[in-house]
């Protein structure tokens, strides 16, 4: 037993060591560990107000957008109604005339005003 005492406590010693590294290199881990989702909680607290304001930002420009087209489509739907409200009335008056060169009785009156203005000339 003399002879294997050296060795057991070398063995002994090098148990405990081996241990307490463990349990040091543990707590190194964890302190490492809190440290690391310290710094990452603060990022991540970053990008999310970051994110925030870019969604934001795009809420705005989304709405500003929607709000050109439907101006532009309003515009749009106002010059259309006033070119249908030109051709109408194009169309009314064209139509009046060529009804009206149809009667005897204006062809008559236009044919006395242009003989009449002749006349005044002469």
């Amino acid at each position: 037993m003399d002879t294997y005492l050296p060795y057991i406590v070398s063995v002994i010693v090098a148990v405990i060591s081996g241990a307490v590294s463990c349990l040091l290199a543990t707590k190194s881990a964890k302190s490492s560990l809190e440290a690391i989702k310290e710094a990452n909680k603060h990022d991540i607290e970053k990008l999310m107000e970051q994110h925030k304001i870019d969604i934001d930002s795009l809420e705005r420009k989304h709405a500003m957008e929607l709000e050109k087209i439907n101006l532009e489509h309003q515009l749009q739907m106002e010059r259309n109604q006033k070119e249908f409200e030109n051709q109408l009335g194009g169309n009314m008056m064209s139509t009046v005339l060529t009804e009206a060169m149809k009667m005897p009785v204006i062809r008559q009156q236009i044919s006395n005003g242009i003989k009449s203005g002749n006349k005044n000339r002469k």
